[in-house]
């Protein structure tokens, strides 16, 4: 006895198909992981970028110093003083620098001092603030300085002009 299966026609439900040729792509079994991962990896980036503080401007001139948008007047001798009564003091002495302010840092009391050995390419700072004594060290980048305090905060700052600007301020605090 023979048995008699219906095909029926191409558009039938029980129709016999062919594979298509390229089909789908195969995407590898841990995929889903890898999407997850590229996810949160793109989201801790986005939150890295968005909590960055941007770079502190600073630059000296013949007007005088300017720091994060305050101009200290240059008054002579290395001084130069700050409407609000900051002042800072810099001294250049055989190829090295040195530096000290002093200011009000968001209604908190802070002074600093800064020294930049000759050809060092780096600053070495120690600041009180409100109290608290802290250090820091400046590293040169090709915009101004990269400044890493001991307690390991960082913070970007662009020098405009003499690149062996001290900055004895606390920026970034």
């Amino acid at each position: 006895m023979q048995q008699r299966i219906p095909l029926g026609g191409g558009r039938s439900p029980h129709a016999v198909r062919r594979g298509r040729r390229g089909g789908r792509v195969r995407l590898p079994a841990g995929w889903p992981l890898l999407a997850a991962a590229l996810g949160i990896t793109g989201s801790l980036a986005g939150v890295l970028l968005a909590v960055a503080e941007p770079p502190v401007e600073v630059g000296i001139d013949a007007r005088g110093y300017r720091v994060a948008g305050q101009e200290l007047s240059d008054v002579g001798g290395g001084v130069y003083r700050g409407a609000g009564g900051g002042v800072l003091v810099i001294e250049r002495r055989q190829g090295q620098v040195r530096a000290a302010a002093s200011a009000d840092l968001d209604g908190r009391p802070m002074t600093g001092r800064c020294t930049l050995p000759a050809g060092a390419g780096r600053e070495d700072c120690v600041f009180r603030v409100a109290g608290r004594e802290v250090g820091a060290v400046d590293t040169r980048t090709a915009g101004g300085w990269h400044r890493r305090y001991a307690d390991g905060r960082t913070v970007e700052i662009r020098v405009a002009g003499d690149p062996d600007t001290p900055v004895p301020f606390a920026v970034g605090r």
